[in-house]
């Protein structure tokens, strides 16, 4: 064992078990276990000594670990994690010998140099978990912290576990939990022996004493970013969030939340690292105005000057107060509106887990068939009194029968729709400049103005279909089938991929793309090879008849608007329904043919003046609708503004924040909810799908797993484009190799999303933007032409 080293000299990395040996003697704040270490040569030569070694130790009686310590592991250029075996809870001689068999026979090529070591195992563990020095995919200064609680001291690397992740900046450390505590300090003393970035697993002895695994130089991370703009960029943020909790007319309360899910969905809809051209354009048709426009057509507060979407330095976040303030009715006197919101945002506070359903578990925005129960929560939560709780019920329940109403709102947005879908497109030859104005004007008033109005309507017909399961008139399966036999759009779609020429095809849906919004997202019809399999027969895209309701069900319904006191007939509800469903996939298709043009005349605009369609990306629109027609004048002015654009999203996608802000501090120390993706590179790419448990053959594919086992190490040399796991942290051992060889992965989003993700064809991951996404082939509908 080699003596405690000058604190001036660098720390030399050696194998795993090398390395282990010299730290156990230099770090302070963590132990490192006791271990015995022998080459392949030494155990094949003379297996009985090594035994012996093993034998004379006082922990030999434990249970032991046997780990591999190989040549080619934990190289500055690559780490072959999970690629060896290590054998856990091995008990006995005969394990003994077994275990160090079977680890030596997993190392591929004989190197007789390559060792293994045997240590004591960590009994009763509390937790464990991977910590890297800064952020590995795109080097941002963050410590990211992936753990696991529980004995499994494995839990985090194998990848077979629901893990958690924590992120924080030197000198900000709010630990989540308290045994954390204990972690920076551990990073601090490290990174003093390490001048290269670094991650090391640990685990929590049941004292809290933390115990040090394994140390390794980062394969590949991230390129190093300028601390200084970083940190200037994380101020900033801060400042703007300290002023934006302040109060902020015309929404009501004093205080908010921030969330890049909560409403209009960012975060499914342009990612959150946008590039700038998609984050103007959707902030300009949606966001800015229009949102707060159209629900004042419907009967809700006027949020008209407040914009819903804040930009921290290019990270889309939605605030919440201003959301929740657009969904009180107008009829609500003012006290009792600030009231509601405050509640609102109080409970999303204090449940982040609820922030991507906040309208079906926070908000009442809308009269269903158990409104009375949910505003009687708000009695209960002392936000509103029980007069006040009659009041909004009232006012939702006039608000809905509006909606709904044949000379309400929702009609005069439908027959807007109409007219946009029969106003033809014509793109002149050269590209004229002032068009994209006028496409921007008519996208915001005869698309997503009324598509705004649509989806309002829609999601008031989804909460009564909610109510009538939870009350029991409809089964959860019949609930499906009435909301499924709305999707006309997406039947349409599947029917016309088999009926109709390629051309025929392509000229009714080819304006479609994945990402709405991104001008690097390609349209059906500049690539179709990549979203169809022309090759394959088509299905037919036969659309079932849909829900039929029972006698029984329809007498409980008019029973139920009767009580109610809801107009019209329990056929008009239900033709309701599937109507406005399918109104708002309809729209969905018409509204995004202009968005659709909008960006093919902003990738002429850069044909014409010498820009790539990613030079473009880094454009805002007003940049677009500023052009002139003075070929130089232009060319200076859209290079000045890509320049500075680029410059200044080179740090946006080094932030990393969480996706619920409560608190400005959260920028600088925070840890994800559960079930929340890992995204790993920063890379991008659209491939079809792959379900590996399945069979299918991942070559060319984004490969979907359940876990991030090593044990699937194998589907990297099939040259796989993409990886998903439903389980499994940023540190296990497929997210490392996923990093080493610069292949977009979305590791651990969670078991649910994972099965919605299976039924697409073709998926987009895009791992700086942090997003997943289908794109609509044959016998898949439309997921995505937007916003939800």
């Amino acid at each position: 064992m080699r003596g405690k080293m000058d604190g001036a000299r660098a720390f030399e990395f050696g194998t795993k078990s090398e390395t282990l040996a010299r730290l156990s003697a230099l770090v302070s704040s963590a132990v490192v276990l006791p271990l015995v270490s022998f080459t392949v040569a030494e155990w094949q030569h003379d297996p009985g000594t090594v035994l012996a070694e093993i034998r004379g130790r006082p922990w030999s009686g434990d249970p032991l670990v046997v780990r591999s310590s190989g040549r080619d592991e934990d190289q500055s250029a690559f780490s072959n994690a999970g690629r060896y075996l290590s054998e856990t809870d091995v008990r006995g001689q005969d394990e003994l010998v077994a275990a160090i068999g079977r680890v030596v026979a997993s190392y591929d090529v004989f190197l007789p140099n390559n060792q293994v070591f045997v240590q004591p195992q960590l009994a009763d563990s509390l937790a464990s978990g991977v910590v890297s020095s800064c952020e590995p995919s795109c080097g941002a200064p963050y410590r990211v912290v992936n753990w696991a609680d529980g004995p499994d001291t494995t839990a985090v690397t194998s990848g077979r576990a629901t893990v958690r992740t924590w992120y924080f900046l030197d000198g900000a450390a709010h630990p989540p939990v308290p045994w954390l505590a204990r972690i920076p300090e551990l990073v601090r003393e490290l990174e003093s022996l390490s001048r290269r970035p670094f991650e090391f697993e640990f685990g929590v002895a049941a004292d809290g004493t933390l115990v040090l695994f394994q140390m390794r130089l980062l394969a590949k991370p991230g390129k190093p970013v300028p601390r200084v703009r970083h940190r200037d960029a994380v101020a900033e943020c801060r400042r703007r969030l300290h002023r934006l909790w302040q109060a902020q007319t015309p929404a009501l309360g004093p205080e908010t939340v921030f969330g890049v899910m909560p409403d209009w969905n960012p975060a499914e809809m342009i990612g959150i690292r946008p590039r700038p051209l998609a984050l103007s354009l959707y902030r300009t048709l949606i966001t800015d105005e229009v949102w707060a426009e159209s629900r004042h057509r419907y009967g809700y507060r006027d949020l008209r000057g407040a914009p819903l979407l804040i930009d921290l330095h290019g990270l889309p976040y939605i605030d919440t107060r201003a959301s929740f303030s657009s969904l009180v009715p107008a009829s609500v006197p003012d006290d009792t509106a600030e009231r509601l919101v405050t509640g609102y945002v109080r409970k999303l506070r204090q449940n982040p887990h609820l922030h991507d359903k906040v309208e079906f578990t926070i908000a009442l925005s809308s009269y269903h068939f158990t409104i009375a129960e949910r505003a009687a929560e708000l009695v209960r939560d002392g936000v509103l009194s029980r007069a006040e709780s009659t009041e909004l019920v009232h006012s939702l329940r006039n608000v809905t029968t509006r909606m709904m109403s044949e000379i309400g709102p929702y009609r005069r947005d439908l027959g807007e729709i109409e007219q946009l879908r029969r106003l033809p497109l014509h793109r002149p030859e050269t590209f004229r400049p002032k068009r994209i104005s006028a496409l921007v004007h008519l996208c915001k008033r005869a698309g997503t103005l009324p598509f705004s109005g649509i989806a309002r309507a829609a999601f008031a017909a989804t909460s009564v279909v909610r109510s009538l399961v939870e009350l029991g008139v409809l089964s959860p399966e019949d609930g499906d089938a009435l909301l499924s036999s709305s999707q006309v759009a997406s039947a349409a779609l599947q029917r016309d991929f088999a009926e109709l020429s390629r051309s025929a095809f392509l000229r009714r849906y080819g304006h479609l793309r994945p990402g709405t919004y991104d001008i690097l997202s390609p349209r059906y019809d500049e690539d179709p090879a990549r979203y169809f399999d022309w090759s394959r027969p088509a299905a037919n895209g036969a659309h079932s008849p849909g829900f039929l309701p029972g006698i029984g069900q329809m007498r409980e319904l008019r029973r139920l608007m009767a009580e109610h006191r809801l107009p019209g007939t329990a056929h008009e509800l239900l033709r309701f329904i599937v109507q406005s469903v399918a109104a708002r996939e309809y729209s969905k298709l018409q509204f995004s043919r202009v968005v659709s043009e909008i960006l093919v005349d902003a990738k002429r605009a850069g044909e014409w003046l010498g820009f790539t369609p990613d030079d473009m990306s880094y454009t805002r629109v007003e940049d677009l609708c500023g052009l002139t027609g003075d070929h130089q004048r232009d060319k200076a002015a859209l290079r000045a503004a890509i320049e500075s654009a680029r410059y200044r999203h080179e740090i946006t996608e080094t932030l990393c924040a969480p996706v619920v802000l409560s608190d400005p501090d959260e920028l600088v120390s925070f840890a994800t909810m559960a079930d929340e993706a890992n995204f790993v590179t920063q890379g991008r790419v659209i491939a079809p799908v792959a379900d590996v448990s399945a069979g299918d053959d991942p070559a060319g594919c984004v490969a979907m797993i359940s876990a991030a086992d090593p044990g699937y190490d194998w589907i990297f040399t099939r040259g796989i484009r993409g990886l998903i796991t439903a389980f499994g942290g940023a540190n296990s051992h497929m997210a490392i190799r996923a990093l080493e060889l610069g292949i977009p992965a979305a590791i651990g989003v969670g078991e649910a999303q994972f099965t919605r993700l299976l039924y697409a064809d073709v998926l987009e991951v895009d791992a700086a933007s942090k997003l997943v996404r289908p794109s609509a082939g044959a016998g898949v509908r439309i997921r995505e032409t937007g916003a939800a």
